[in-house]
């Protein structure tokens, strides 16, 4: 019997089926039950990832997924999963819970996640104790791939990207307004559209204009977010994603005018994920 481990962000899915001594990984898309049905979820467990596994037994499941806060969106994804592994013990928590998790193990700390969203929360070693909303794609998700790429668009169009920088925006990203408007307002992944514009951001992260958008967004996330939680300050602070794996020399550095301690920087959890649901983590 194997158990299968998910951590499923807006982009991407990626899933662990773990046995003794061995354990493979496959990749579907983001399931996020406020973007999918019941119906969609089924539908990409069953041909992406069920007709993979094949014949192996899965006994049980630890499904930690961006969207599943509340009981309504749990239960959404468990009667989805159920559908492809119907004897299957399923557990259904927050991104969050696998972030902090991830980050600390049993010990407690801030666990944060800066990817095309973000989030964040305090973790006592055991469950998530206190958490701030993010607000989510339109009204926060400060210091996140969507929070940059909404920066960069509207920049743009109101001229202050800087020349040497704006030629090589047009030539490398379609900045049609039209073709915007559309991936915003008809699209059914709005803040993964966004979020691609971040990666212009990455590219040239060395520009003083680069570095003063993504310096506000970390400052941001930090000193109005993490800063919020009861005695931040006494706790370590980790992070999940490619956007903050990828800038952990700025973050530390707002860390550290603020106060606060950084603890370790983690692109994909799934790792660590695997670690905490063998025995020997516990």
């Amino acid at each position: 019997m194997s158990i299968l481990i998910a951590d499923s962000g807006a982009t991407k899915t990626e899933w662990c089926v773990k046995s003794a001594d061995e354990h493979e990984i496959y990749k579907t898309e983001g399931l996020n039950p406020y973007y999918h049905t019941i119906q969609s979820i089924q539908d990409v467990v069953e041909h992406d990832l069920s007709a993979r596994i094949g014949e192996i037994e899965i006994s049980d499941i630890f499904f930690y997924g961006a969207g599943c806060d509340s009981e309504e969106k749990k239960q959404e994804v468990e009667t989805a999963l159920a559908y492809s592994f119907p004897d299957a013990s399923i557990n259904i928590y927050h991104d969050l819970l696998g972030a902090a998790r991830a980050c600390f193990f049993d010990e407690p700390g801030i666990a944060c996640i800066l990817g095309t969203g973000s989030n964040s929360c305090l973790y006592d070693g055991n469950e998530v104790v206190e958490h701030i909303p993010s607000l989510a794609f339109i009204l926060g998700d400060e210091g996140s791939a969507g929070y940059f790429g909404k920066k960069l668009i509207n920049k743009y169009y109101r001229f202050e990207v800087p020349d040497e920088l704006c030629d090589d925006l047009e030539k490398n990203y379609n900045m049609d307004l039209d073709y915007i408007n559309k991936g915003v307002y008809d699209g059914t992944q709005k803040s993964r559209f966004i979020a691609s514009y971040a990666a212009f951001l990455g590219e040239h992260e060395d520009h003083p204009f680069v570095r003063d958008i993504l310096y506000e967004g970390f400052e941001n996330f930090i000193s109005r977010i993490v800063m919020k939680y009861t005695d931040a300050r006494e706790y370590e602070v980790g992070f999940i994603g490619s956007v903050a794996y990828g800038h952990q020399e700025m973050i530390n550095e707002i860390l550290t005018k603020y106060g606060m301690k950084s603890g370790r920087y983690i692109s994909k959890p799934m790792k660590r994920l695997i670690e905490y649901h063998s025995v020997e983590v516990h």
